[in-house]
Formats: C-alpha cells, sequence, structure tokens
C-alpha cells in the first residue's frame, strides 16, 4: 500500500477527500473543522478546504455553528449506499401498511439540493399511475407535494436559496413558478400540518405528504400517498388517506427520535 501511494498515479488530495467524507458515521452526524481534523489527522486549515469543496460540490451540507453533514448526494457514489441507511428500513413497515389500508401508493423521499429522492415505495396493486417510479427516482421538490413537505420547514434563507438554485418549469398550467406563491403554499403546509399536490407535475397526480423530523426537529425526509383525481375524491383524501398517512408519520417520527437519526 505504502508504494502505491509513492506511485506517480496517486493523487493525495483525492485521498484526502475521501477520508473527509469517511470522517462522518452514524455515531458522527455532524462535524465541526475541529471534529473533522481531530477524525482525520488532515490539519485544520487543510480540511477546511476539503469541507468547503465537498460542499460546493453539493456531497456535504453546512449547518449553523460551522458543523458539516452528509449530503444526500452521496448516493451516487455507490449503488449500494441505500442499502445502508436505516431509514428506509424503519419506514417500509409502515408504508406497506398504509399502502394497504388505502389501496394506493406510499413513499418515502428525501431532498438533494433541489430535487426530492426517492428511497423507499411501495405500490398498490393493480395501479398503473407512478410506474415509472422507482428507489433512486428524481423529481423538482416545487412541483411535488413530498418536495413542499421536505421544504415548508426549513428556514427562510434556505428556502429561497433552493429557489434561486433551481431551473423552474411548468410541468402543467397549475405548476407554481412564482416564489411568492409558492411562500403562501408553504405556509399553508405549516399551518395544517401536511403538504398537497394535484395536477402540478402531471395532470390527474395527487398526492399529500408529511415531513419527517430527526431528533433535533429539522425535515430530514417526507413520506406521501399518491393516487389519481379520477379514482379519488376530496372528501376520501381528507377523511380517509390523511389520517392514516398522519398515523404512520407519528410513528416514523417516533422510532426516529429512539433512534435519533
Amino acid at each position: 500500500m505504502k508504494n502505491e501511494r509513492e506511485s506517480n498515479y496517486f493523487v493525495n488530495s483525492v485521498a484526502k477527500g475521501f477520508e473527509v467524507l469517511k470522517a462522518f458515521d452514524s455515531n458522527s452526524t455532524y462535524l465541526t473543522l475541529s471534529d473533522l481534523e481531530k477524525k482525520t489527522g488532515i490539519n485544520k486549515a487543510t480540511v477546511r478546504r476539503f469541507a468547503l469543496t465537498l460542499a460546493d460540490l453539493g456531497y456535504l451540507r453546512v449547518h449553523p455553528g460551522n458543523k458539516f453533514s452528509l449530503s444526500p448526494k452521496v448516493l451516487d457514489l455507490g449503488a449500494h449506499y441505500l442499502e445502508s441507511l436505516y431509514l428506509p428500513d424503519l419506514a417500509h413497515p409502515i408504508l406497506v401498511k398504509i399502502a394497504a389500508e388505502v389501496k394506493e401508493s406510499t413513499n418515502l423521499a428525501i431532498l438533494d439540493h433541489t430535487e426530492i429522492v426517492y428511497i423507499s415505495r411501495v405500490k398498490a396493486a393493480d395501479r398503473i399511475i407512478g410506474s415509472t417510479l422507482h428507489i433512486g427516482s428524481r423529481l423538482p421538490y416545487y412541483a411535488t407535494a413530498l418536495g413542499k413537505a421536505l421544504v415548508a420547514w426549513l428556514p427562510e434563507e434556505e428556502r429561497k436559496n433552493l429557489w434561486n438554485s433551481v431551473k423552474v418549469e411548468a410541468y402543467t398550467p397549475k405548476t407554481i413558478t412564482d416564489f411568492d406563491k409558492l411562500e403562501e403554499d408553504f405556509e399553508n403546509c405549516r399551518v395544517r400540518g401536511y403538504a398537497e399536490g394535484c395536477d402540478e407535475l402531471e395532470i390527474g397526480l395527487r398526492s399529500i405528504a408529511v415531513p419527517i423530523f430527526n431528533w433535533q426537529g429539522e425535515p430530514i425526509a417526507a413520506m406521501n400517498i399518491s393516487t389519481n383525481s379520477m379514482r379519488s375524491s376530496e372528501e376520501k383524501i381528507k377523511n380517509v388517506y390523511l389520517p392514516a398517512l398522519l398515523e404512520g408519520a407519528e410513528e416514523l417520527n417516533r422510532q426516529v427520535r429512539f433512534h435519533k437519526l
């Protein structure tokens, strides 16, 4: 190994970058520069450059207090990363239960910059809608109930930064393409405790979604029920789907707090 590292092709800066990424684990989800220096053995000035570069590339997130955490973009580094995530394991039986109860598809997603990423999915039997979606599918946050549930509870500055970073596209006449209108929608989400999507990504597609918070009260995922307006009335969504979704989210939030995710 030592000889390999002294070869003319070995790039120390690349190796150090991976050392920074590997410093994060289940016991060290949020690290300061001092923490990174201790865990990697890289001096603080250098580890700062690596951390900020990884943040600019989207692999790390920067939090108040100059703390860093992994970004969902690290999923791109390996196809098997999703299998090691604990959250989908906790969520899957809950999604199965909801799908069986309401006979509709249920999903769990996380936010990766301006997109939502599906990390767990349970299809309803004999339903064609959403058949092209799968674990790893990405959709724009502003046109989906899952995205709204993930972003509505973020600090205002983060919401503005996301909007300024996204390329807004009107997928249907009902897609929200104005920031102020989206902010009004977010306010409604926070007041009622859940997000709605109706014909914004695709005509006929309806969805309700609720946020999942980590033990520090930050939104880390969102759970939804997706359906079609042709078979699901507003009354059915509010009186049947919503109670089932809220009950499932309460259970997942309880487990997340218990495991301190």
